[in-house]
C-alpha cells in the first residue's frame, strides 16, 4: 500500500511539474507578446504549486521509509523490544514489521505524551493512533500494550477504550479457544462508519485506507491466557 501511494505521488508530482513548467513557459511567451498577465491563470498556478509542494513532501516521506526498509533488510536483526514482539510464522517477520519494531521499541513509545512514565492500567489504554501509519505499526503497538498486562482479562476494556467493538464470544470473559488451546480475543472497527483508524494524516494515505469497510485486530494468548503470543490485523473488503 505504501508503494502504491508512493508511485501515485511520484506520478502526480512529475505530471504537475511538467504541466506547470509548460504553463510557465507559455505564460512568459504570452507576457512578452501582450504584456497583459492573466490573473485567473496565475491564481490557478499558485494553487497547483501548493499541491506540488504537498506531493513532494509526501514523496520524501515515502523515500525515507523506503530507505529504512532497505536498511533492515540488509542489516542485523532488530531488538524485539519490550515486551519482545513475536509473530506466528517466521515468514510474517517482514521488513516493514522490523522497521515498526525499531520505531516502537517499548510500550511508552506507543502512548500519547504525558507527564508521567508510569505504565498503569489506564495509562496503557492511551495508545497514540496519530503516530500509526500502517498495519505493521498497529500490530507492534497493540502487542506492546496488551502484552504489558498480566493476562487477557484486560483485553476487552482496552479495545473498547480504543473505539473497537468486542463480540461477546470473542471477549476476555469468553475468549475463542483455538484447536491448539490458545485463546483469542477480537476487536472490530468499522472503517465505513468511522473512517480509517490510521493513518490520521495525509490525504493520499487516508484515501487508500478508506477502501476496506472494516478492520479486526486479533491478539492470541497462551493456553493459560497469561502470555500474549502474537497479534494479527485483518481488513474486510467488498
Amino acid at each position: 500500500m505504501r508503494l502504491s501511494a508512493a508511485l501515485l505521488a511520484a506520478a502526480a508530482t512529475g505530471y504537475l511539474y511538467w504541466l506547470l513548467a509548460g504553463k510557465s513557459a507559455g505564460d512568459r511567451r504570452q507576457a512578452w507578446g501582450t504584456r497583459e498577465p492573466n490573473a485567473g491563470r496565475k491564481l490557478l498556478n499558485y494553487a497547483a504549486y501548493v499541491v506540488l509542494a504537498y506531493l513532494v513532501y509526501q514523496l520524501s516521506g515515502y523515500l525515507y521509509y523506503g530507505g529504512k526498509l532497505l536498511w533492515v533488510s540488509s542489516g542485523p536483526e532488530p531488538d524485539p523490544g519490550t515486551p519482545p514482539f513475536l509473530v506466528r510464522f517466521e515468514r510474517e517477520m517482514t521488513a516493514s514489521k522490523k522497521v515498526a519494531m525499531m520505531d516502537f521499541p517499548d510500550p511508552s513509545s506507543c502512548l500519547k505524551k504525558a507527564e508521567t512514565n508510569e505504565l498503569s492500567t489506564d495509562r496503557l489504554k492511551e495508545m497514540d493512533w496519530g503516530r500509526i501509519d500502517n498495519a505493521d505499526e498497529a500490530q507492534v503497538c497493540v502487542f506492546r500494550l496488551l502484552g504489558s498486562f498480566e493476562n487477557l482479562s484486560y483485553a476487552t476494556d482496552w479495545f473498547e477504550a480504543q473505539g473497537f467493538h468486542v463480540p461477546p464470544n470473542f471477549s476476555s470473559a469468553r475468549p475463542y479457544i483455538e484447536s491448539d488451546g490458545t485463546q483469542r480475543v477480537t476487536g472490530g472497527y468499522s472503517i465505513r462508519k468511522n473512517g480509517p483508524k490510521f493513518p490520521t494524516k495525509g490525504a493520499i494515505r487516508r484515501a487508500f485506507r478508506s477502501i476496506p469497510y472494516g478492520m479486526s485486530v486479533d491478539p492470541t494468548w497462551s493456553k493459560d491466557g497469561k502470555q500474549l503470543l502474537w497479534v494479527q490485523t485483518v481488513f474486510s473488503t467488498l
